[in-house]
């Protein structure tokens, strides 16, 4: 059959593949914060590089990406060792990105290729000091989280720690376990967020790495068997001590000057909104392992309530999909890191054998 051809459509104007300034600022917003600073760090990285070499970033050939795989094998870190395959995953992953939010295809199979076997030249080099292993923060369990709790007891009673930053203080690390919650999350809580009843707290997140459109969700905490890793208590406690200085509003957890004076009074000598960033929640977590002693203290940040908390859940029975919802985990794959770890004590494959 024969008729009017159909032509093809017009290219766009210009105007319709361009965005204004505020518009692209917009969008970069739409990336968490943390991942934005870290993506920023390895595109300038690749981009440099590709400058340096003659090549193109975007769009990038799957040749130039393999190619920047193997010459990232060969750099040294700060700390004098090879990069972690970890590393370079985020590498890859932040090259993707880019080209997705640009419209465009970027083929990374053969770079992931030899990312493959490079984790497994690690996994097996000869000197154990280079063998990569992944390295996590250490988990705090119940136990940890007392001796936390009361390391921090005894500074104030020896004069050595202000009252109010102890409290503060203590309500970061139970509220952290508690809540299973991320450090922007925890972070990011305003007085107006809670929600006290005879059954417990209700704690409205009103955004979170899994929740990007901000829909919100809540988390119920039920009183603790404790006084002093009881959520319900702290909080109310908190809030207390916060009105007493005047604040009945805003950031839940303030910075606190080396006067011991809380963010969002006069005297306050700190800068910026007073709200507690994510530094200082790692930085609370650090101080309180060390005082309480722990093993490898420096090592502990505030990942650690988090991890610890939904580890501690599935030695205590909890199923996997309850922990997954309290944390706020998008799928079960993670959660069922954390319950293996739980259960592995108490639900071994050779139990039953007899050995």
């Amino acid at each position: 059959m024969t008729g009017t051809p159909i032509s093809s459509p017009a290219p766009p104007p210009s105007a319709d593949r361009a965005l204004s300034p505020d518009a692209a600022a917009r969008v970069a917003a739409g990336l968490a914060a943390n991942t934005t600073r870290a993506y920023t760090r390895h595109w300038t990285t690749f981009t440099r590089w590709c400058e340096l070499t003659g090549r193109t970033p975007l769009p990038v050939t799957r040749e130039t990406l393999a190619e920047y795989v193997h010459h990232l094998t060969g750099t040294t870190t700060q700390y004098g060792r090879p990069p972690a395959p970890t590393t370079i995953d985020t590498m890859l992953s932040c090259v993707q990105s880019a080209h997705k939010l640009a419209g465009l295809d970027c083929d990374a199979r053969l770079a992931r290729m030899a990312l493959r076997a490079y984790r497994q030249e690690r996994a097996k080099h000869p000197d154990p000091k280079l063998r990569y292993k992944r390295r996590r923060a250490p988990e705090i369990d119940v136990a940890a989280l007392r001796a936390m709790i009361e390391a921090i007891a005894a500074a104030v009673q020896a004069g050595e720690l202000d009252p109010v930053r102890a409290e503060r203080d203590q309500l970061v690390l139970v509220l952290g376990f508690a809540m299973m919650g991320r450090r922007s999350e925890v972070a990011a809580l305003d007085i107006e967020d809670l929600d006290f009843s005879e059954r417990g707290l209700t704690i409205t997140i009103r955004y979170s790495k899994t929740d990007q459109d901000a829909a919100g969700t809540e988390v119920r905490l039920k009183p603790g068997h404790r006084a002093a890793t009881c959520p319900v208590r702290l909080t109310q406690s908190w809030l207390t001590t916060l009105a007493e200085h005047g604040i009945t509003g805003g950031p839940l957890l303030r910075g606190i000057d080396r006067h011991g004076t809380l963010a969002g009074t006069g005297a306050f000598a700190g800068r910026g909104t007073g709200r507690i960033d994510d530094e200082t929640l790692n930085t609370i977590v650090r101080d309180a392992a060390i005082r309480a002693d722990l093993d490898d203290a420096a090592a502990y940040t505030f990942h650690g309530l988090r991890a610890g908390g939904a580890t501690s859940a599935a030695e205590s029975g909890a199923a996997p999909s309850t922990i997954q919802e309290h944390g706020r985990w998008s799928s079960l794959s993670m959660v069922f890191v954390y319950w293996r770890r739980g259960t592995a004590w108490t639900n071994g494959a050779l139990d039953g054998v007899g050995l």
